[in-house]
């Protein structure tokens, strides 16, 4: 039952989502990997506005992710997302690798690299990779995490689709305990080509986040973040569940 229910509440986490009815908001990842850990996650994203070509846009991923050992963690996950005016459909199939540069704490900052490569799931889309340097720091109670890097679309279906599109996500957060973890994010897609030069053609998102653990081996994120550009949303919100079993 213990191992049951985790599973059950991520489902329930993903009805309510699709109940209440771009780029989504993402995950910001620690370069840190532990080794034998095996995590079952779910993520989801969901944007507010009063303009309807804005709005309830939605992404929802499964994640099962395993680390190999103390420096590699490999994962895979299925994809659904939602425009605004469409209905919600898988729409990705993904495999991904994170790796860590050094032991953590070895150095004054630690570091890594996720590398991810998305499999559209209907045929007329292209296919993606993401790459991403992984940052963070402790300072005193304090965590900084920074992501930077680039999603590129490839394949046969890519044609006419343009250079890497930039990223750049942050999270800070206080250790207040284990189970509450009070902080803020900033999500920005910084976009491609002249995107780059224009901070209102740019998807930008900032505002507060809590982290923690639910209970047992369930660990959550959540953040309501405002838009702060003309192309974002007015407001977003993310979440994520993991339970974790060890080995």
């Amino acid at each position: 039952m213990r191992t049951a229910t985790p599973v059950i509440f991520c489902t329930a986490i993903f009805a309510l989502f699709c109940s209440t009815s771009s780029w989504a908001l993402d995950e910001i990842y620690s370069p840190n990997v532990e080794a034998g850990e095996l995590a079952l996650e779910y993520g989801g994203s969901r944007t507010f506005d009063h303009d309807s070509s804005k709005n309830n846009d939605q992404e929802h991923e499964i994640q099962l992710e395993y680390g190999l050992n103390n420096r590699v963690e490999v994962s895979g996950s299925l994809g659904y997302a939602k425009a605004p005016d469409g209905n919600l459909l898988v729409d990705h199939y993904e495999a991904e690798g994170r790796l860590q540069f050094a032991e953590q704490d070895a150095n004054w900052l630690d570091s890594g690299l996720l590398v991810a490569f998305d499999q559209a799931a209907h045929h007329a889309d292209a296919d993606n990779v993401e790459v991403k340097l992984l940052l963070q720091k402790d300072i005193g109670h304090f965590t900084h995490t920074a992501n930077i890097g680039f999603d590129q679309a490839v394949g046969k279906n890519s044609t006419g689709m343009g250079g890497p599109d930039y990223v750049f996500l942050w999270s800070t957060r206080y250790r207040y305990s284990e189970f509450v973890q009070p902080g803020f994010e900033i999500q920005s897609d910084l976009g491609q080509g002249q995107e780059l030069q224009h901070f209102n053609e740019q998807t930008h998102y900032v505002g507060p986040a809590l982290y923690g653990r639910l209970f047992g081996n369930v660990h959550y994120e959540a953040a309501w973040l405002a838009g702060v550009s003309n192309a974002s949303a007015q407001s977003a919100t993310r979440v994520l569940l993991e339970y974790e079993m060890h080995f």
